[in-house]
C-alpha cells in the first residue's frame, strides 16, 4: 500500500494516491468498478476497517459513460429526433430518455421502419458526401457502414484492420458473380494517436495503405471500401456516428468500457447488452476471467495462431499494401510482443461475428427492428441520469426545482 514504488528510479503510485485522496472511487463501467476493487483489495479492506474515520467508498456501478441527448440526437441527428417526437406524439422524451421505450412497440411497424431507415440513409449520404469532398474517394452509399472511431491505441486492437484485410483477401478469391452476392461494406476508421505513440501511428498508416490498395483494385469494386477520416473531432463524430450501421467496440475484455454494437463482453458493452438484449448486439471474444490464462499461454509460447490471422499478416509482410517492413514493429507486437491484447485469440470469433452481421443485414426489416429496439432502450444511458446519480451517491447534493418552463431546442 506504499505510495512509493520501491525500485530504481522510485516512482509515485498515482492510482494509490488517487484512492487516498478520494472519498468515492468507481470505474467507468460496472465491470471496471469490480476490477478496481479487485486490484485495490488492500485499500478496500483497509478503508472498510476504518469506515468510522475515513469515508472512502468503492462504488459498484459506473456513472460516466452516458448519452448527452442534446448533442447526439437534437444537434447531429435532428431528423431522427423529429421522427421520435412525431411517433411518440410528445417531446417529453427530451427530459426523460426512459420514454424512448415507447418506440419498442413500433419496431415491427413497416411504415415506421421505412421512415427510420430513410433517416439512416440521409445520414449515410451526408457522411459519404463528407468523405468524397475530404478524401476524394467515391463511396457506395448502399453498403453497410462499419465504423470504428476512437482514440488510436493498441488495446483498442488491430482486429478491425486485420479483419478488413482478411475480408479483402477472401473477396479476391471469389468470381465476379460470387462477389455480387457479398454484402458490400465500407469500413470507416477515425481517431487520433498520441504524438509520441509510434505503434498507434503505424496503425493509422496501415489503414491508409489498405485503403489505397483496395481503392485501386477495380476487381473488388464497391464490394469493399476502406477510409480513414483525418482530424477526428467531436464535430466529425457528429457526422460519422448517425451514419453508422455497425459501431465497433472491440477492446480486450477487461480493458475498456447510432448503429448496432459489435463488441467484446467488456465495460459498457455489457450494460448495453443487458438493456437492449443479447439478440440485438454482436458479441465475440473471450471473457475477462479467461484473459490471464491466455496471456500466460502466450508468455510460454503455448498459443496457436489461427490460419486466418496468419494469412492477413503474411499479405502485409509480402508487400500487398506497400513496404511490409514498415509495419514490422506493429506486427511484432503480436509475436515477439506476446500478443498482450490477445488479437490472435479473438480473431476467429471476430470474423464469425462479422459473418453474423452480414447475414442479419440482408434481412433489412429484421435489421431495422434491432436498431429501433436498441434506440428504445437507451434511457439508462442518459447523461441526466448520470448527473442525478453523482448528486445522490457521490456529491451528496439535492436538486433545486426551477420555476417556469425551460424550452429545449
Amino acid at each position: 500500500m506504499s505510495l512509493i514504488e520501491e525500485g530504481y528510479p522510485q516512482q509515485v503510485r498515482m492510482a494509490y494516491l488517487a484512492v487516498i485522496g478520494s472519498h468515492k472511487v468507481n470505474g467507468v463501467a460496472e465491470l471496471h468498478s469490480g476490477l478496481v476493487k479487485d486490484m485495490m483489495h488492500d485499500f478496500v479492506d483497509f478503508f472498510v476497517s476504518l469506515s468510522f474515520v475515513l469515508e472512502v467508498d468503492f462504488n459498484e456501478t459506473d456513472v460516466k459513460l452516458r448519452l448527452q441527448r442534446n448533442r447526439w440526437l437534437l444537434q447531429c441527428n435532428p431528423h431522427l429526433a423529429a421522427l421520435i417526437t412525431s411517433q411518440l406524439k410528445s417531446d417529453d422524451w427530451l427530459t426523460n430518455l426512459d420514454k424512448l421505450q415507447g418506440l419498442a412497440k413500433y419496431a415491427d411497424d413497416v411504415k415506421f421502419q421505412k421512415a427510420f431507415y430513410d433517416i439512416k440513409q440521409i445520414n449515410k449520404d451526408r457522411l459519404a458526401t463528407y468523405i468524397e469532398k475530404t478524401l476524394g474517394i467515391p463511396i457506395n452509399r448502399n453498403a453497410l457502414f462499419d465504423v470504428m472511431c476512437k482514440r488510436i491505441h493498441e488495446y483498442k486492437r488491430s482486429l478491425s484492420q486485420l479483419g478488413t484485410i482478411f475480408r479483402y483477401l477472401q473477396l479476391k478469391k471469389l468470381s465476379p458473380a460470387e462477389r455480387k452476392n457479398v454484402v458490400p461494406r465500407v469500413s470507416i476508421f477515425a481517431g487520433k494517436a498520441a504524438p509520441g505513440y509510434y505503434i498507434a501511428k503505424l496503425i493509422i498508416r496501415l489503414i491508409n495503405a489498405v485503403s489505397q490498395t483496395i481503392q485501386a483494385d477495380k476487381e473488388v469494386g464497391d464490394a469493399l471500401q476502406v477510409v480513414f477520416i483525418p482530424d477526428y473531432s467531436v464535430g466529425i463524430a457528429e457526422i460519422i456516428i448517425p451514419a453508422s450501421d455497425v459501431s465497433e467496440h472491440i477492446s480486450t475484455a477487461g480493458t475498456e468500457a447510432s448503429g448496432l454494437l459489435l463488441g467484446t463482453a467488456d465495460g459498457a458493452n455489457i450494460e448495453i447488452a443487458e438493456e437492449v438484449g443479447d439478440e440485438n448486439v454482436f458479441f465475440f471474444g473471450h471473457l475477462t476471467p479467461e484473459v490471464p490464462g491466455l496471456r500466460r499461454a502466450h508468455h510460454f509460447n503455448e498459443s496457436q495462431y489461427p490460419s486466418e490471422l496468419n494469412e492477413a499478416i503474411d499479405s502485409i509482410r509480402r508487400g500487398a499494401f506497400g513496404d511490409g517492413g514498415v509495419f514490422e514493429p506493429l506486427l511484432s507486437t503480436l509475436y515477439e510482443g506476446k500478443d498482450h491484447y490477445l488479437v490472435s485469440d479473438d480473431f476467429q470469433s471476430y470474423l464469425a461475428a462479422h459473418k453474423m452481421i452480414d447475414e442479419s443485414y440482408v434481412d433489412r426489416p429484421g435489421w431495422c427492428k434491432k436498431t429501433i429496439h436498441t434506440v428504445s432502450k437507451m434511457g439508462k444511458f442518459s447523461s441526466d441520469r448520470a448527473v442525478a446519480e453523482y448528486c445522490d451517491s457521490i456529491w451528496s447534493v439535492e436538486p433545486v426545482p426551477l420555476s417556469g418552463a425551460i424550452k429545449l431546442s
